[in-house]
């Protein structure tokens, strides 16, 4: 709960710092390598790819949904004791935000892991901060949406 409010806190400073640049402004660069990465961290975390994962997330990475919240350290233990997958299911982005605030940017989209209307959809938002020439996933948080 605290890391959660501490993250809505960043969110806000940010918010206050600068206003969002528009995404198709000079961030197609920056749009389309954050885009690329998040696709990767979501496959990765589906195949059980735990060095895509860290070379992703940043060293402070937190996820949060139902089950609360959980460092980069515990998700790649956990990750790294299930099964792996052996493929990829077919994963869907839709509707997807990008907002960019200096070296921060802010994604938010609904994901879809399968086809068809029987898999579950999720409302995910996740921040990225650039570190150097690289950009980082710093938080994600998933809301499992109800049909």
């Amino acid at each position: 709960m605290k890391r959660g409010v501490v993250f809505l806190f960043c969110i806000f400073a940010v918010l206050a710092h600068g206003q969002a640049a528009p995404a198709a402004s000079s961030h197609s660069a920056d749009e389309q390598a954050i885009r690329h990465l998040n696709q990767d961290v979501l496959k990765a975390y589906n195949l059980g790819d735990v060095k895509t994962l860290d070379r992703i997330e940043d060293a402070d990475f937190t996820l949060t949904g139902d089950f609360g919240e959980v460092t980069k350290t515990k998700q790649i233990d956990d990750v790294s004791h299930r099964p792996p997958n052996a493929t990829s299911v077919n994963l869907t982005v839709a509707d997807e935000r990008l907002r960019f605030y200096s070296d921060a940017a802010l994604l938010t989209e609904i994901d879809r892991y399968g086809d068809g209307e029987d898999f579950p959809k999720y409302e995910t938002t996740s921040l990225w901060v650039r570190r150097g020439r690289e950009w980082k996933l710093v938080h994600l948080h998933y809301s499992k949406l109800s049909k």
